[in-house]
C-alpha cells in the first residue's frame, strides 16, 4: 500500500484549486470539520491505520469471508428539501439515482467498454449494492424517501440541512442508514462526510439538479455525482489527494496532478506516471458523467474494509432497514404548499378570518389588500406572521376578495362574509 500522508493529505485542502469545488467540497468541507472539531483528526490518522492493517490482512488471505464474499447492501434514506415546487424531485429520479448507483457500484455500466486497455485489469466490481429502506427508525413502513418544505430559499455545504431546527430534517440513524439529503445546494453539485465524524451529520448533500438522469446540468446527467460523492462516504479520496500530485491511498490508481475537468481522451501524463498516464475515467475524478467508468481493485478492497468488524460501516451489515416493517401505517395524505396561494379558515366567518402563510415565509413584510366586489379597498394589512388573523367584523356581509403582491407574484383568493 502506498505510505499513508494524513498530513498532506489534510494540508493538502487549502491548495485544492477553488474550481475543483464547483463538482464535489467534500475535501473543504472536511477540513471545515477539521478546524471546527480538532478530534476529527485523530480520528482520520486512526481510521487509516485500520484500513492500512485490514488491508495488509486481505493481502495475505487474513479477512472474515463474511465481508469478503457477500454483496454488501446499502439501506438509503433520501431527505428531499424544497422551497420552490421545481426542487421536489420525483420518485422516479430517486429510483434513477439508486439505479446509477447499482450500475456503476456492481461493473453493470455498458460504457466499461470505455475503460483504456491499460486499467482493465484492476476495473472492479465493488460488489456494494443499494436499496431505498423498507423500515424506518421505529420499524414502521417507508418508502425511503421523506419530502419536507422549507422556507430556506438555499443551502450551502455547512449541514445546516441536516437539522430540523435549521429548517432542514434530521439524518436516520447512521449505522443502519445512508442518508442522503437533496436540497437547493449553491456552489456545488454536493460533498459528503467521511468515516468517522459526528454521527448526526453523517451522509451526502446532493443539488436537486443531478439527482437521477438528465437534470439541469447535461455533463452530470448520469447520476455520477452521487457516485462519487458516496465513494467518499466510503472512504475513498480524490485521485490526486487533494494536493499536488498528491496520494489517494490506493495503489492501482496512478499518482496525478490535479482534478480533470470536461472529457478527456488519449493519454495525459502527469507526476511522472507514463506510460499509462492519469486514470482521469476514475469515479473519483471531476471528469463529465459520460467519461466516467471505472474503480479500481485497489478502491474495492479499501471501501469493503470500512464494514469489518471494527470499521465503521461495520453496523451497516446488521441494519434492519431492509427488513420488511414491523409497524404498518397508512401514508397520511400529502400537503404540498401551493404557491401563490393562501388558506382562508373559517370560509365562510362572521367575526375573523385567519390567514395561513406558514408554507412560504417569503409573503412575511408584503402589503395585504382587502377588496369588496366593486374594487375599494376595506382593509389593508402587514402580513408580519405567518398565521394572520384578519378582524371582519365590521365589514357588511357579502363576498370579499384578498390580494397580496411580491416581485412580480400575487395570491388571490376570496372569502365570505356572513
Amino acid at each position: 500500500m502506498k505510505k499513508i500522508l494524513v498530513g498532506v493529505f489534510i494540508t493538502g485542502y487549502f491548495l485544492t484549486h477553488l474550481q475543483a469545488q464547483q463538482k464535489c467540497s467534500a475535501g473543504n468541507y472536511l477540513l471545515h470539520q477539521m478546524q471546527a472539531d480538532p478530534s476529527l483528526q485523530n480520528a482520520i490518522i486512526q481510521l487509516e491505520e485500520f484500513t492500512s492493517q485490514r488491508s495488509l490482512n486481505a493481502s495475505r488471505g487474513n479477512v472474515r469471508t463474511t465481508t469478503t464474499s457477500q454483496v454488501i447492501k446499502i439501506p438509503v434514506v433520501f431527505h428531499v428539501l424544497y422551497h420552490q415546487p421545481g426542487e421536489n424531485i420525483s420518485d422516479q429520479q430517486i429510483q434513477q439515482q439508486i439505479e446509477a448507483l447499482n450500475r456503476d457500484f456492481r461493473k453493470r455500466n455498458a460504457d466499461t467498454s470505455k475503460t483504456p486497455e491499460v486499467f482493465v485489469p484492476v476495473a472492479a466490481d465493488m460488489e456494494i449494492e443499494f436499496q431505498l429502506a423498507k423500515s424506518g427508525p421505529a420499524g414502521k413502513n417507508t418508502n425511503g424517501i421523506v419530502r419536507k418544505y422549507t422556507p430556506v430559499k438555499s443551502w450551502m455545504s455547512d449541514d445546516k440541512v441536516k437539522f430540523n431546527n435549521e429548517y432542514g430534517d434530521d439524518a436516520w440513524d447512521s449505522k443502519s442508514y445512508l442518508n442522503i439529503w437533496v436540497c437547493n445546494l449553491q456552489g456545488d453539485l454536493g460533498y459528503s462526510t467521511f468515516p468517522g465524524g459526528d454521527s448526526g451529520k453523517e451522509g451526502i448533500v446532493l443539488s436537486y439538479q443531478v439527482v437521477g438522469y438528465g437534470g439541469a446540468h447535461a455533463q452530470y446527467g448520469m447520476g455520477r455525482t452521487c457516485v462519487h460523492e458516496v465513494g467518499h462516504w466510503l472512504n475513498l479520496k480524490h485521485l490526486w489527494g487533494d494536493t499536488y500530485c498528491g496520494d489517494d491511498n490506493v495503489d492501482d490508481t496512478p499518482k496525478q496532478s490535479s482534478y480533470t475537468s470536461g472529457c478527456p481522451t488519449g493519454i495525459r501524463t502527469t507526476c511522472d506516471n507514463a506510460p499509462d498516464g492519469d486514470m482521469y475515467m476514475n469515479y473519483m475524478d471531476f471528469t463529465n458523467d459520460a467519461c466516467m467508468n471505472i474503480f479500481t481493485q485497489g478502491q474495492k478492497q479499501r471501501a469493503r474494509v470500512l464494514f469489518e468488524s471494527g470499521g465503521p460501516r461495520y453496523s451497516i451489515l446488521f441494519s434492519k432497514a431492509l427488513n420488511e416493517p414491523v409497524f404498518f401505517e397508512s401514508p397520511l395524505p400529502e400537503f404540498h404548499p401551493q404557491w401563490l396561494y393562501a388558506n382562508v379558515y373559517p370560509n365562510p366567518a362572521t367575526s375573523q378570518v385567519t390567514i395561513y402563510f406558514e408554507y412560504d415565509a417569503r409573503w412575511l413584510g408584503k402589503k395585504l389588500f382587502v377588496y369588496d366586489v366593486t374594487g375599494k379597498i376595506v382593509m389593508k394589512k402587514t402580513i408580519n406572521t405567518q398565521v394572520l388573523q384578519l378582524d371582519i367584523s365590521k365589514l357588511n356581509a357579502g363576498v370579499y376578495i384578498i390580494r397580496a403582491e411580491k416581485a412580480g407574484e400575487s395570491i388571490v383568493t376570496k372569502f365570505v362574509k356572513q
